[in-house]
């Protein structure tokens, strides 16, 4: 199931804006006609209290944002139990969020997803999905986090070499974010994510930089702990003191590669000028490596990133599940090969950097 009629990191490397993978593939009942996910940078962030007015408040500035630049591309909403209306729109149709959310009470689920694709069950790189915990399910405890997933096609952040890094700490800043992580993903049909997830485990083979499984199933145990560190990694103040603060943070992570943030409720560290694949077949990055050992720490021993294998697909769940967790560990004794290995990787510069940097 997986000798594929193309070579997927080729086509992405040299033709990103044709890589529209069809739904279905690598499952048995072979590819469908549709668009079952897209490269794309996704930007992921997890965040409490999506039933206060406050935070609902700053859900709706951030897509006021995000549709700032993203509105001539939207084309379907999607919404999960809403309490009044019907739970999908043409883009064009749909209410402004804000007017949707004004008739919520407390225990709707705050869950959106603005899409791109042409039909209504088609990914697309551009995608604003927003899932919040109801008021009981925050209130009682054991549900995770709520969390807020956006994408920019990969053509879209090359040509603009600093507006997701703005967007992300934009964000961060308004949600009070506990932790997230930005950089290369696939966005998966939004409504045929389970027969999708075997392509996304097939590429995250070849791509150990790709961002893999559901936001909710991250969400879930976002409590617990980091999930990946990426092209921009969030952390909160007490994951900064967990591994030694600032001068720490500075002192292994040198200024000439990595840049940090401050979002008010903690750092965001950008590793290098734009974001990394991080093919399987060429040495990692050191500059995913060395925050990988310094965030280790805080990381979630455990994450739900697949469903459960039909038929024998390609699946994340399980030892393969806890070995992507892995996949930028070493050993302490290679860190010193790392650090030598950091100097020949690119360095940052002014046009890929945002303004204000610690």
């Amino acid at each position: 199931m997986t000798d594929l009629p193309f070579d997927p990191i080729q086509l992405m490397r040299e033709h990103p804006e044709k890589m529209r993978v069809p739904g279905g593939l690598l499952t048995k009942k072979g590819p469908q006609d549709y668009v079952g996910s897209v490269p794309a940078i996704t930007g992921t962030l997890f965040f409490d209290g999506a039933h206060l007015p406050e935070v609902r408040e700053a859900i709706c500035l951030c897509f006021d944002e995000y549709e700032a630049i993203a509105k001539g591309h939207l084309t379907w909403l999607w919404r999960e139990e809403p309490p009044e209306g019907p739970n999908r729109f043409a883009y064009a149709d749909a209410p402004s969020m804000r007017k949707m959310i004004e008739v919520m009470k407390e225990d709707d689920s705050v869950t959106f997803a603005y899409i791109s694709g042409r039909q209504q069950h088609d990914a697309g790189d551009w995608e604003f999905y927003v899932s919040g915990l109801r008021g009981w399910q925050a209130k009682s405890g054991g549900w995770g986090t709520s969390v807020l997933r956006f994408s920019l096609p990969l053509l879209y952040v090359e040509e603009n070499p600093t507006a997701f890094q703005e967007i992300f700490l934009s964000f961060a800043k308004r949600l009070k974010a506990r932790h997230g992580y930005g950089g290369h993903g696939l966005v998966l049909s939004i409504v045929r994510i389970n027969d999708n997830q075997p392509f996304e485990a097939f590429l995250s083979e070849k791509l150990k930089g790709l961002d893999v499984g559901r936001p909710l199933g991250a969400a879930s145990v976002a409590d617990k702990g980091l999930k990946t560190v990426s092209w921009l990694t969030a952390v909160n103040h007490e994951m900064v003191e967990k591994v030694g603060g600032l001068f720490t943070i500075r002192s292994e992570l040198p200024r000439d590669w990595f840049a940090l943030y401050d979002y008010g409720s903690g750092l965001i560290v950008q590793a290098g000028p734009k974001p990394e694949a991080a093919p399987s077949d060429q040495p990692m990055p050191a500059r995913f490596v060395l925050p990988n050992m310094l965030f280790k720490e805080v990381r979630a021993q455990k994450v739900s990133l697949h469903r459960a294998s039909v038929d024998g697909e390609p699946r994340l769940i399980g030892w393969s599940a806890d070995q992507w967790l892995k996949r930028f560990d070493i050993d302490q004794s290679k860190l010193i090969e790392y650090k030598t290995k950091l100097l020949d990787e690119p360095k940052l510069t002014k046009s890929t950097t945002l303004p204000g940097r610690l």
